[in-house]
């Protein structure tokens, strides 16, 4: 069976990879502008997506050294303190996963920042100056939320209606290499209506969660949700 990297790397580039799956409606809007794309467009091209003032700077990952040569670490040089401390989100090209991860920055710019501020300050509690290197696993709360990063479903919560949207990028990538059967974790938010322009409230809700500190990112707070290849009406505008 080939490895996930190599199934990355064995589907090309394709302007229409929005139209794969329904779920893929919330990043319809940012995937508009590279319509025109015939092949992959470099990392660079990515800071594209924001008009104004980007929160983010998406910049071409340096390879990783190899581990015997791996220097002591430098807080600030992690990927979560990169992006809160430098706002540079190291990207590798021509890689799906990183791509949309790019595409939900801009689709949930206040999310997604929440998200990595959070994550930031539980990465920097942990790390002992004297220490080599980082703690070899995470903590719980860390495993949540980068289960909300990578494989989150936000459900919007309001009177009259449920609407569920996916945030996660691994999600997204799962759409693209034609991956089935997916299981996301959830996160609830009560909103006033899921009427008036769903993504933003998504985005505002979320990252109001994230920056509460009574919000819990533990795996058992996080319900699974399996994710449908045929939505019903909750899944959809």
């Amino acid at each position: 069976m080939p490895s996930l990297r190599a199934v990355r790397r064995s589907v090309p580039f394709d302007a229409g990879f929005a139209a794969r799956h329904p779920l893929f409606w919330p990043l319809e809007p940012a995937a508009r502008a590279f319509a025109a794309s015939q092949t992959w467009p470099p990392v660079a091209s990515w800071n594209a997506l924001f008009a104004g003032v980007a929160p983010v700077e998406f910049v071409a990952a340096a390879p990783r050294p190899r581990r015997a040569r791996r220097p002591r670490v430098d807080p600030s040089a992690l990927y979560d303190a990169s992006i809160t401390g430098r706002g540079v989100v190291p990207s590798r090209e021509r890689h799906w996963h990183d791509f949309m991860n790019a595409l939900v920055w801009a689709t949930f710019p206040r999310a997604k920042a929440a998200l990595h501020r959070r994550q930031g300050a539980l990465v920097a509690a942990r790390i002992d100056p004297r220490a080599p290197r980082l703690p070899a696993h995470r903590t719980r709360a860390q495993d949540g939320l980068a289960m909300i990063d990578e494989g989150g479903v936000v459900a919007l919560v309001a009177p009259a209606r449920e609407l569920r949207l996916v945030f996660g990028h691994a999600v997204y990538e799962g759409f693209v290499l034609g991956v089935r059967a997916m299981t996301a974790r959830m996160v609830r938010l009560t909103v006033p209506s899921v009427d008036d322009d769903p993504l933003a409230q998504a985005d505002g809700a979320l990252a109001a969660a994230l920056a509460a500190a009574d919000f819990s990112t533990l795996p058992e707070a996080l319900p699974r949700v399996f994710v449908p290849d045929e939505p019903t009406a909750a899944w959809l505008r």
